[in-house]
């Protein structure tokens, strides 16, 4: 059992009449030493033994006064002044049955005709007092007043750690050293997460959990739990078809953990966790003899978890955006999470590898089936059947990443010839036209943010060359999309009129696949077309006609920046709808004016 032989030790020394000697428990931060000691000793219930906080104990007063404070905690504010304090305890406040007058004692003579004959000091790296004058005001009541003495510290965060070791051997006769209890801390830690699929998914990782931490070599228990906690609410906004993939799931819980625990511990700043995209694989990075290479943070930390999505540059299991959110920000919407993860390609079921995946692992292919890799690659580019976009940049990549370790590579050729395979579709008309989406990565088929580019688990960081091919695939996608648009609004606007409901749900941001939620769209309708059914919508259904306008007030508000191109084609709405409302009737127009201010205007 965990600390058992330490509690052991507790135990024997708190037997112990005139030990003569402090027992000190070393630990680092976050551990639980104090938990476990004020379990062990029992001194919040039994009043033979006290504990005492030394945190921020920067003079004799002010230890004599936290002595005081220990015995009879005060009942008002912690920010109270000493003088009210003082005022209190002069007033007849009473320590172990005997009333006491300010005037007539000091605080140090309370202290010491009160005080149970077993103390705890906690805190003691964190007292501002030097250590031998700490030393000596402890040792008054081990040498002098023969009680138990209990330290608890984490020496390693001494602000003195040669003047604290200097007075070891005087005053501290033991030292034992408490391991952080995993289990019970996980135990306790259940009680406190929401009932839901994202407790329920932590839980069953305890391993992973334990794992983790014992890779992040820190013992913190208080920033495991922490990590912990934000994990199970991250796992919440999981569809249940994405928690089915226990593989993606582990990967992204275990570089949650590592992530969250390393940036709070301060290991990793937000510089660091903006800049995992900036790093691509260092797996195969030529050695320069004449510049050593020094780590950085990242580095570090990617290889203290080796199983894990630190370096985000070579695939991504927690996108760089989102990460920041969750772990620098602390909150990002549920629809937010499902969208950047479903991105990353990781939750998506598992299908047989494609040429440009092996075209990546070409250092782990047979050279034999490499060069048949090669060659179908070769001849699906002469006949033009490489055509989505994120395949063509991933094949470029991958092959100049290749060919960066032959003599004769020629990277501006390489460009140059991908560059020309992506006219000659232009020209053919083969290059596909973009998919205005509510999933980020899905518009042009691939992820372009934070310096990589990436689809399906892979990415890299773009160089000049690479930026221009990826450039002139969006635009010709934008053109495409732009050849197909009357034909597209002629369709949208039909849904408009005689099935508004699927109209709308391409406005809706959770609806997959065709999606306008945060694309300029509607400038693209004839304002009058547009009001002609909106108005015989208000004429006929008003509350259909209400739904509408809720989608369009909502598109109209100051921080849709992305819609910037739709803000002059809604005043045009509302003339068209006013005017033809008019042409009808006055009393109409006027209840058109209302419907405008209610429910089209932005709220």
């Amino acid at each position: 059992m965990p600390n058992s032989a330490a509690k052991r030790v507790i135990d024997s020394y708190l037997q112990q009449t005139e030990p003569g000697y402090a027992l000190l428990i070393d630990a680092p931060w976050g551990s639980g030493k104090t938990h476990v000691m004020k379990q062990v000793t029992n001194c919040e219930a039994d009043p033979s033994r006290l504990y005492v906080t030394l945190y921020d104990v920067h003079s004799a007063e002010a230890f004599d006064w936290a002595l005081v404070r220990a015995i009879n905690p005060w009942a008002v504010e912690e920010t109270a002044s000493w003088g009210k304090r003082a005022k209190e305890l002069a007033s007849g406040i009473q320590v172990f049955g005997c009333s006491v007058d300010l005037n007539k004692v000091n605080l140090t003579e309370i202290a010491l005709r009160a005080l149970p004959n077993i103390l705890i000091f906690d805190d003691v790296e964190r007292c501002g007092l030097g250590h031998a004058q700490l030393s000596g005001l402890i040792n008054r009541y081990v040498e002098h007043e023969k009680k138990r003495v209990i330290l608890i510290a984490n020496s390693d965060q001494s602000r003195d750690k040669d003047a604290f070791d200097a007075t070891r051997e005087k005053l501290i006769g033991q030292t034992i050293t408490l391991k952080p209890e995993l289990d019970a801390a996980l135990i306790s830690l259940w009680g406190s997460i929401p009932d839901g699929q994202g407790r329920d998914a932590v839980q069953a990782r305890q391993d992973l959990i334990a794992k983790t931490f014992e890779e992040a070599n820190h013992q913190n228990l208080r920033l495991l739990l922490r990590a912990t906690r934000d994990a199970a609410k991250m796992l919440d906004a999981l569809t249940p078809e994405m928690l089915e993939l226990d593989e993606s799931v582990d990967q992204l819980t275990a570089t949650f953990l590592a992530l969250h625990m390393a940036y709070h511990g301060g290991r990793l700043s937000k510089d660091d966790m903006l800049g995992r995209g900036r790093f691509a694989s260092r797996l195969f990075t030529l050695k320069n003899e004449e510049s050593p290479h020094v780590k950085d943070a990242l580095e570090t930390l990617q290889e203290a978890h080796p199983d894990c999505n630190i370096e985000a540059g070579f695939f991504k299991c927690l996108p760089v955006d989102l990460g920041y959110e969750l772990i620098v920000n602390g909150y990002a919407a549920k629809t937010r999470i499902v969208c950047e993860l479903r991105a990353t390609r990781q939750f998506q079921q598992p299908s047989e590898k494609p040429d440009w995946v092996r075209l990546w692992q070409w250092h782990e292919e047979d050279h034999e089936d490499l060069s048949k890799v090669i060659e179908r690659i070769k001849s699906k580019k002469e006949n033009h059947e490489i055509i989505e976009p994120a395949e063509i940049l991933q094949i470029h990549a991958a092959e100049k990443f290749m060919q960066g370790f032959f003599s004769d590579h020629d990277p501006k050729a390489h460009a140059r010839k991908t560059y020309e395979y992506i006219c000659d579709l232009a020209d053919s008309k083969k290059i596909r036209a973009l998919v205005p989406s509510a999933e980020r990565g899905d518009t042009y088929g691939f992820l372009w943010e934070a310096g990589t580019i990436s689809f399906g688990q892979y990415a890299f960081e773009p160089d000049r060359r690479a930026k221009v091919l990826a450039r002139r695939l969006m635009n010709e996608m934008m053109k495409r999309f732009e050849r197909e648009l009357p034909g597209l609004i002629s369709k949208l606007k039909e849904k408009l009129h005689s099935s508004p409901k699927e109209f709308l749900a391409h406005f809706d941001y959770r609806t997959a696949g065709l999606n306008f939620s945060d694309f300029p769209i509607l400038h693209h309708f004839p304002a009058k077309d547009f009001a002609a059914i909106l108005l015989e919508h208000f004429e006929t259904h008003r509350y259909t006609a209400r739904l509408v306008a809720s989608t369009l007030s909502d598109r109209r508000k100051p921080h849709q920046t992305t819609l910037a191109q739709e803000q002059p084609w809604f005043t045009s709405l509302e003339d068209a709808l006013v005017t033809q409302a008019e042409q009808k009737h006055s009393l109409l127009a006027g209840q058109v004016r209302v419907f405008i201010r209610r429910d089209l205007s932005p709220s």
